[in-house]
């Protein structure tokens, strides 16, 4: 995966980023587009979505193939 590839977030995925009060945590309420930032460990991606930066496990996203 490469920063700026978009990706697809299904429904009730749990994201979440860490603030200055703590743990801000969201769960996705229907399908979403995100844009892939980057690997913050072997198991999370950091994504842009919803207007936020957010971190996934890696199992619940996937990469939106190229239309032809």
């Amino acid at each position: 995966m490469n920063q700026g590839d978009l990706v697809h977030i299904p429904q009730g995925v749990d994201l979440w980023c860490e603030t200055e009060k703590g743990m801000r945590m969201r769960r996705t309420e229907r399908p979403t587009v995100g844009v892939y930032l980057s690997t913050t460990s072997p198991h999370v991606y950091q994504v842009y979505a919803n207007g936020h930066e957010w971190n996934l496990k890696i199992r619940d996203v996937y990469p939106m193939e190229a239309a032809c």
